[in-house]
């Protein structure tokens, strides 16, 4: 008789422990897909001030404002242009990019680019 009520008290306990194994893995899915995101808009902006920069150097070339060209080259890419700065035809530019709020934070990042033309020695 014993045998039967601790089978019986322990009836069910398996799934309480796969309830909070799979809400743990839910949680652990949706903070990876933030992390995901996150890297992502990294590379964007990186791209983005590359881009910038090599816009502005070209533009630079042809007798047009560099930053100008910049900034929207940048804008086009989903950054904002923070500083852009020529030097004859080079162009140093500093672009931005920030998340949507997550749990009342943001997450920015400026990452910065400089492009010059092939011929350029220094």
């Amino acid at each position: 008789m014993r045998r039967r009520s601790v089978r019986h008290r322990e009836h069910g306990s398996v799934t309480v422990h796969a309830l909070w194994v799979a809400t743990v893995l839910c949680v652990v899915a949706v903070v990876m897909a933030q992390v995901a995101t996150v890297v992502r808009l990294k590379h964007q902006v990186a791209s983005a001030a590359d881009l910038a920069a090599l816009a502005g150097s070209r533009a630079s070339l042809s007798g047009q404002d560099g930053c100008e060209v910049a900034t929207t080259m940048a804008r086009r890419n989903g950054a904002r242009l923070v500083r852009c700065r020529m030097d004859l035809d080079v162009a140093t530019v500093t672009a931005r990019r920030a998340t949507p709020t997550w749990w009342g934070h943001r997450w920015a990042f400026e990452v910065d680019a400089r492009a010059a033309p092939d011929f350029y020695v220094g």
